[in-house]
């Protein structure tokens, strides 16, 4: 595995690269710190651009990837190296640099706002998580300051769709010797009425559990790992992903959404995940 850390000057820096310590350590990871910085075009048919704007724009992002090295082993990186890339969007260059030096994943840190031990998505991740070509990985805010000294599990969202097998498939490939939980998430809808409505609900809560538990066995059965299946409910996805028994050292596998391209796709399930989750994130493209 290699991973495209991307930095910036900003705190988000430092726990995107103390979840890359961390996925270095647990699944041997070989790290790259990279940053996109803004360059401007220079399609035909328009003014030349100024050599010297653009050597200062690159002397100006070697300057930010040298910070993040200095600041690197106190995060925990003990290998790492680093270069930059120039392109008008941070998020799509960072997938072309992720491309270009044959990274794997790119790891990234919340945007600015964001409530301790959640992620915000701002642009650069909104363009990652609607068009990557490789997994991304979401470090919530100060992760730098809580993050475990290495991982216990790696938790797969499934959802009985090809793209969750696929994501339970991508974390036995990955998982080395951690143990993985597949995670069924079931939303709850009340219905009001009658004391006969609401046990005609909790029939078919029961029976759409009995339904998500054989699919989610028969799943885990086929990766072939040894592997612990849970199923959490609640009235909403963040309810129900508060019941479930986080510790804190997991790391969240999620599939995409319906997208016919081979690339990441942000679909609603995966988004309200993202919005709940305590933990760190990896989001897999589609036909990972």
């Amino acid at each position: 595995m290699k991973i495209l850390v991307g930095v910036i000057p900003d705190s988000s820096a430092a726990d995107a690269m103390a979840l890359a310590a961390l996925l270095q350590k647990s699944m041997g990871a070989e790290v790259v710190l990279g940053h996109v910085y803004a360059a401007p075009s220079d399609q035909g048919g328009k003014r030349k651009v100024d050599a010297e704007w653009v050597e200062y724009l690159r002397s100006d992002a070697a300057g930010i990837v040298a910070d993040a090295a200095a600041d690197a082993p106190r995060l925990g990186l003990t290998e790492f190296t680093t270069t930059v890339h120039g392109h008008r969007s941070s998020g799509v260059g960072l997938d072309e640099l992720a491309h270009k030096i044959g990274a794997t994943m790119v790891v990234i840190g919340s945007a600015p706002g964001s409530a301790k031990g959640r992620f915000l998505i701002g642009s650069t991740a909104d363009q990652l998580l609607h068009g990557a070509h490789v997994p991304v990985a979401l470090a919530p805010a100060e992760y730098r300051r809580s993050s475990p000294e290495s991982l216990a599990r790696i938790v797969v969202a499934f959802q009985d769709t090809p793209e969750s097998h696929k994501a339970l498939e991508w974390a036995s490939e990955n998982a080395q010797d951690l143990p993985i939980t597949g995670l069924t998430v079931i939303v709850r809808h009340r219905v009001m009425g009658s004391n006969q409505a609401f046990d005609g609900e909790n029939l078919v809560a029961q029976q759409v559990r009995d339904d998500a538990q054989v699919a989610l066995a028969g799943a885990l059965r086929g990766i072939g790992a040894h592997a612990q299946a849970e199923i959490t409910f609640g009235d909403t996805v963040q309810s129900a992903v508060q019941r479930f028994d986080w510790t804190g050292d997991e790391l969240l596998v999620l599939a995409s959404g319906g997208s016919l391209l081979r690339r990441v796709f942000l679909g609603d399930m995966t988004y309200k995940l993202l919005r709940a989750t305590p933990v760190p994130a990896i989001v897999l493209p589609r036909h990972t």
